[in-house]
């Protein structure tokens, strides 16, 4: 019964406004420690040791990918690169599915190459006037943001989740991508019927405000 403790930590946590979300984490590892090291006795002091120095590894190399990320992307953001591409598409007399498919792909294709936050600073100031234009409910959009960065995040050749992976399992490169890409065709359909029937994401929501 004790590792049910987690859930209730985390997502009891976080959505009673008691912690944030890195707070939880926190809390998390504290249980886990007090657990496994105090209760089940299963974990020493040399454990946990190692435990910290695998996760400074994995942080490092996360943080590395980020850095990278927010060079390019000054660079990109300098040269007005996203501007210049997102100009002859004329979206703001383009229909709903059109301009949810164009932030789909520049989202996804973004996150493929640098860390999602990058991407999401660098988009997101030049997509929300044409989304107030056309009309795009706010949440079917956050929705789709969310989802092509968890994708293009674990798509190669450069996507952050996959060298977080590498790390983790100890995996090389090619062995860790066959792993992906049923994962990702599978969230590719769903992006194509979020596009078409964007009820699939608003449902709860009207339901529960009467939308």
């Amino acid at each position: 019964m004790l590792p049910l403790g987690f859930p209730a930590l985390i997502v009891g946590g976080i959505y009673s406004g008691a912690v944030t979300p890195t707070e939880a984490a926190s809390f998390s590892v504290l249980y886990a420690i007090i657990v496994e090291c105090v209760i089940y006795r299963e974990l020493d002091h040399r454990d946990v040791i190692d435990a910290a120095l695998s996760t400074g590894l994995i942080t490092a190399v996360v943080f590395i990918l980020v850095g990278m990320g927010q060079a390019f992307s000054w660079y990109i953001s300098f040269e007005q690169i996203p501007q210049e591409l997102l100009a002859p598409l004329n979206l703001e007399d383009a229909s709903k599915e059109y301009v949810l498919f164009v932030i789909a792909l520049a989202f996804f294709v973004g996150c493929m190459f640098v860390d999602s936050l990058v991407v999401l600073v660098i988009l997101t100031p030049i997509f929300v006037p044409i989304i107030g234009d056309v009309g795009l409910d706010p949440v079917l959009v956050g929705v789709m943001i969310t989802l092509q960065m968890a994708i293009g995040s674990a798509t190669p050749p450069f996507g952050c989740d996959i060298f977080t992976a590498i790390a983790i399992f100890n995996k090389p490169y090619l062995e860790v991508i066959r792993g992906t890409l049923p994962f990702i065709l599978i969230l590719f359909l769903m992006s194509a019927l979020l596009i078409f029937f964007p009820e699939i994401a608003l449902l709860l929501r009207d339901l529960a405000f009467g939308d």
